[in-house]
């Protein structure tokens, strides 16, 4: 019990306690005198509080409050109920594989490397575990070892839909044949997609096979009503690769003036398709010698995201082309006269 801490209430119930405990002693003082046949009453003994039997929230609680945590926008909510399930069951591979998605989208591309991982170890047999792992091994830069892990994922779950991240990592790491594969696939999937001339003559470009790919994207772009951008732009690069710079500017142009109406389907060939656009467009105006535009082009692209690594020379091209080539300053000669 805590005692009151005032001092004046203190001091009564000392008061009262004294007089409680003379009464009492009185009592026993007449219980003893009286007749030895009688029996004291027992006293009551204090009753004791039951303490409650704690029930912990169970893994597969927290991780179905990350889902819905998620799926409401609150995304560090998420990670945080994630966070939970796993320090209640370690090797619960859901989790991780849910909080390293969540890493991954936020470009924490260690955090979500890790958790692949984890999932990984928890559960070798995880077709998800391994398509987080090859997805943030190709941005990383790893396209090869991403390529590898996709293939796991598909020998664990056929179903598994990650044929834009295959393809990137198969494009990156510029296996030509392996895109022609993927072409294909796609084509058997998608019949009737537009889309599919891009996959096959994207492959014909990187095998050097330009006029096959050239052919192959002029026929779908002349036969479809509303060709996408991304048939402009592979017919750009098929012409680019070709050294035929005026027909790949008209090209790339053309996809820029799709783009800028609405087309969003450059996203298809890369995670930053407005940065690869105008990169294209400013080395190929700078094939054609117009070194003004290409500065412009090739300094937006590295505005909006593009790697510096990969167009850094080709702007420094752009701008000592700019700069007219010294002529030698004729000097007059003198013939000597024949004497």
């Amino acid at each position: 019990m805590r005692w009151p801490t005032d001092n004046s209430v203190r001091h009564r119930l000392c008061r009262v306690g004294a007089k409680f405990l003379l009464i009492h002693v009185l009592w026993l003082f007449l219980t003893a005198c009286a007749s030895p046949t009688s029996t004291p009453e027992r006293l009551p003994t204090r009753a004791v509080t039951p303490t409650p039997t704690p029930f912990p929230i169970a893994a597969q609680t927290y991780y179905e409050e990350g889902l819905t945590r998620r799926e409401a926008g609150d995304i560090e909510g998420a990670i945080r109920s994630f966070t939970w399930a796993i320090q209640r069951a370690p090797d619960f591979a859901p989790a991780y594989v849910a909080r390293g998605a969540l890493y991954l989208a936020q470009g924490e591309l260690w955090l979500a490397l890790t958790d692949a991982d984890s999932a990984l170890q928890a559960d070798p047999t995880s077709a998800a575990a391994h398509a987080l792992r090859g997805e943030t091994l190709r941005l990383r830069g790893r396209p090869r070892s991403a390529l590898e892990d996709f293939d796991s994922a598909l020998e664990l779950d056929p179903d598994l839909d990650i044929f834009r991240s295959r393809w990137l990592a198969a494009r990156e790491a510029h296996q030509g044949h392996r895109l022609l594969e993927l072409s294909r696939e796609y084509a058997a999937a998608h019949p009737r997609e537009p889309l599919r001339h891009y996959y096959r003559g994207w492959a014909f470009i990187e095998m050097d096979m330009t006029n096959i790919a050239i052919t192959t994207l002029i026929d779908e772009i002349e036969n479809s009503p509303e060709p996408p951008a991304l048939l402009w732009f592979a017919l750009g690069q098929a012409y680019a690769a070709d050294h035929s710079w005026q027909e790949a500017i008209v090209s790339f142009e053309a996809a820029l003036v799709l783009v800028q109406a609405g087309d969003v389907s450059l996203t298809v060939h890369s995670d930053q398709p407005i940065a690869a656009l105008f990169g294209a467009l400013g080395r190929a105006y700078l094939g054609a010698g117009r070194c003004v535009d290409a500065e412009a082009a090739l300094e937006y692209a590295l505005d909006v995201g593009a790697p510096t690594r990969e167009y850094a020379a080709w702007l420094e091209k752009a701008r000592v082309c700019q700069t007219p080539t010294p002529t030698a300053t004729p000097y007059p000669t003198t013939t000597p006269s024949a004497p």
